[in-house]
């Protein structure tokens, strides 16, 4: 079944600040990173391999997600007064992921919509970036069917969203914190799903053509990843002794083509989110 809502597409002709998430691992693949020359002279890279570094680990096989229920999240309002509410379940099955709204009803006047967020419930204007929108939905009805894709959507893994949220559709009157679309209802997302990549963890072997760029480390261990011109996806990834899919799967929040500058994730505990400001700061 194809997704019913572009991802972010609901609020994107309404106001610049709206961003849209699009499948990661789909935009990585594009080959060369897109970089334009840099501003100043680029220090010499070594060409070498760093023979040092340890080797990249052994991979289990990749796993898939086996159909059945794999999160559920109950809404609830911030203010307290039940205004919306209802239990938001995902499903694997078919070879995608589906979402139903169960036991939903709202009074919040005109339209909502459904989206789900990288952050958590106490986020500032969690909606307002990096959300994936369901579109408009019926304010006292179960709503079953929403579409997320084919299960290959951001690595087969949709894990790092940790909040739905309800939102109304925008009246024109401002927010209190400034927020292109407010919160009516928001409820963290609970998870059931196996580890898709054992043993993902990447191993930097040394600086090379197409992945001259430095590395962030967090307890030894490469972290984040910053672009420079030349660099190409396959250089970086082989640097790191991971796939290019592998790539698409830590940043599933990438929906451009890099620049010089840009970071990739490394890690796959701050993938998502984790490795993006949200949208308050």
């Amino acid at each position: 079944m194809r997704p019913t809502a572009i991802l972010g597409s609901a609020g994107r002709d309404l106001m610049p600040r709206l961003t849209t998430s699009v499948l990661g691992s789909i935009a990585l693949v594009l080959g060369l990173v897109a970089c334009s020359p840099p501003t100043t002279e680029t220090p010499p890279v070594d060409t070498a391999v760093n023979t040092d570094a340890s080797a990249p680990p052994d991979r289990a096989a990749d796993a898939v997600i086996p159909d059945g229920v794999i999160g559920t999240a109950e809404l609830t309002s911030p203010s307290g007064d039940n205004t919306v509410s209802g239990t938001v379940v995902v499903t694997a099955e078919g070879g995608g992921f589906e979402v139903a709204l169960k036991n939903f009803h709202s009074d919040v006047p005109g339209g909502v919509q459904l989206f789900f967020s990288p952050w958590s419930e106490t986020t500032t204007c969690l909606a307002d970036m990096h959300s994936f929108s369901f579109g408009n939905l019926s304010t006292d009805a179960d709503q079953p069917g929403l579409s997320m894709g084919p299960m290959d959507f951001s690595g087969g893994d949709p894990s790092y969203y940790l909040t739905a949220v309800i939102t109304a559709n925008p009246s024109g009157t401002n927010d209190p914190d400034g927020c292109v679309l407010t919160p009516w209802a928001v409820g963290t997302i609970t998870w059931d799903v196996p580890d898709t990549r054992p043993g993902l963890l990447a191993v930097d072997t040394g600086a090379r053509f197409g992945a001259g760029g430095a590395t962030a480390t967090t307890d030894g261990a490469p972290s984040s990843y910053r672009a420079v011109a030349g660099d190409t996806l396959n250089d970086i990834a082989d640097r790191f002794g991971i796939t290019v899919d592998d790539l698409g799967f830590l940043n599933p929040l990438t929906s451009r083509q890099l620049q010089a500058g840009d970071e990739l994730n490394l890690r796959v505990a701050l993938r998502g989110g984790a490795s993006v400001p949200p949208p308050s700061s």
